[in-house]
């Protein structure tokens, strides 16, 4: 049996560093005391004082050995053994729990080599199935950088030769396309919170020391006073918009970097990263469907990018299930069957006829139509903030415009088909197309749902629902009522 690397002492300790809570209050305490004896004046504090803090201070010596010592109990009585093709993982601090995972049942087992462990020779495993609980990692545990040749030694190898095996590697200038297409000033924000609030005051410390606001400011001052009749505001909030998107961009070069893929059919390797670099090893026959992706933009040049459900795969915070970033429509054709076998384009057998034409554009024009009555409303209460009102009309009305063309886009190249157990779905999901080709044994549920508005033009909406470690759910709108029935009647026939 093996023991996780030592640095999850720590990890283990912080569940009760809310002990810390005692030498706190009794500082605390030792500064009222002082206080009551006229021991502090200004924020002088007497030797006295020190020393009466000292005395007491085998208690916070206490607190903290037991922190650090429960850590160490977890730590020292969690034990991971690979043997006979089962995963064994034992917890016997308190209550002994036996955790036995049979290896050929895995879906996904990630390595991962984050920066800040290399120097101490530590990896990230995660082991998942398709069971557990949804969208978590079923066997999570930081090893020892020796010790990934138990994990690796117990998956099959991939089969070489020409025949059955594959593999391509991404150059840099695709990574670089693949980052520039698909980041969003949105992500871009959320990744910047996250890293605001979890740096806390360090990251606000750097602001205020760079005089990064007052810098901003200024450029957007210089830059306004070069584009004649356009505000500073207006200036500062294309900044930090163009700031968001190149951050999202980076972090996407960053985590895609070095991207490189092998498969022999049965199973498949991912490697990606610059500076943490992530090994993925999943299982074929595990992967729940393919997500073909593109936006409007590669949409229009035939550019793809080649997604995989597969439990386990694309859990952790800002990924995406990657298989390959950028590929031509060519070169997607060629490269599907060999990740998942028999996986092919269908034509569409069942699509939305061009009445539907509202109920596809209908959210963005009414959008669009309410954006200046609002702004004018707005202007009169408050005349101050004319020059902002107008700013936010503009920034509002270009993405919904954007939404606008996505949607009539998607109501030309949306719809399904079923041949050969074999299912291939095209549907528009916010700004995005995807392509789901899947197994038909992977649909898990078909809602046919109607409204009342829509009994006299006699159209519905379709819902299919694949198996996933959270619910997929894909929508196609507007489809003709009769046609539809009679063509589930029939796929209903082809599942069976």
């Amino acid at each position: 049996m093996h023991r996780e690397h030592p640095l999850r002492i720590i990890k283990y300790s912080m569940k009760i560093i809310w002990l810390l809570i005692f030498p706190f209050l009794r500082g605390l305490w030792e500064i009222f005391k002082a206080w009551n004896k006229e021991q502090i004046q200004g924020f002088h504090i007497s030797s006295e004082a020190v020393l009466n803090w000292l005395h007491g201070a085998w208690f916070d010596l206490l607190i903290l050995v037991m922190i650090l010592g429960y850590g160490f109990c977890i730590w020292f009585f969690r034990k991971f053994a690979v043997k006979d093709g089962q995963l064994y993982v034992q917890d016997s601090f308190i209550f002994t729990r036996k955790r036995i995972m049979p290896v050929k049942n895995l879906s996904a087992l990630t390595i991962e080599h984050a920066l800040f462990l290399r120097p101490f020779k530590a990896a990230w495993l995660c082991a998942d199935t398709a069971s557990g609980v949804l969208a978590s990692t079923d066997i999570k545990l930081l090893i020892r950088k020796k010790d990934e040749y138990l994990f690796l030694s117990a998956l099959p190898r991939l089969r070489q030769g020409k025949r059955h095996h594959y593999e391509r590697k991404v150059k840099l200038w695709k990574i670089l396309l693949f980052s520039v297409i698909f980041s969003s000033s949105f992500s871009g924000a959320l990744y910047l919170a996250l890293f605001w609030f979890q740096g806390g005051r360090i990251v606000r410390d750097i602001v205020n020391e760079l005089q990064l606001t007052e810098r901003l400011n200024t450029v957007s001052k210089e830059v306004a006073d070069h584009l004649a009749g356009i505000p500073p505001i207006a200036v500062t909030i294309g900044i930090v918009i163009l700031s968001t998107w190149l951050f999202s961009m980076i972090n996407n070069l960053i985590r895609y970097g070095g991207f490189r893929l092998e498969s022999d059919k049965k199973q498949m390797f991912v490697k990606s990263g610059l500076m943490t670099t992530r090994y993925f090893y999943l299982q074929n026959h595990k992967i729940n469907f393919l997500d073909i992706r593109q936006n409007l933009l590669t949409k229009f040049f035939k550019v793809y990018s080649l997604a995989v459900n597969c439990p386990g795969y694309g859990n952790q915070r800002g990924s995406l299930p990657i298989c390959l970033p950028i590929l031509t429509q060519n070169e997607l054709i060629a490269t599907m069957p060999l990740i998942f076998p028999g996986s092919r384009f269908l034509k569409n057998q069942l699509r939305p006829p061009g009445s539907s034409w509202w109920g596809y554009v209908c959210w963005p024009v009414i959008g669009i139509a309410a954006v200046w009555p609002t702004g004018e409303i707005i202007e009169r209460l408050f005349p101050a903030f004319q020059e902002i009102t107008n700013l936010m009309q503009i920034t509002i009305v270009i993405p919904v415009l954007w939404k606008l063309i996505i949607q009539i886009a998607s109501l030309k190249t949306s719809g399904v088909a079923i041949s050969k157990n074999r299912i291939c779905l095209r549907y528009c999901r916010g700004f995005a197309f995807h392509t789901i080709v899947a197994d038909t044994d992977s649909i898990v549920k078909v809602k046919l749902q109607q409204h009342i508005w829509q009994r006299k033009s006699n159209k519905c909406h379709l819902s299919i629902y694949f198996r996933a470690e959270t619910p997929h759910k894909c929508i196609l709108y507007g489809l003709n009522y009769t046609e539809t029935r009679e063509q589930l009647a029939e796929f209903m026939t082809n599942l069976k």
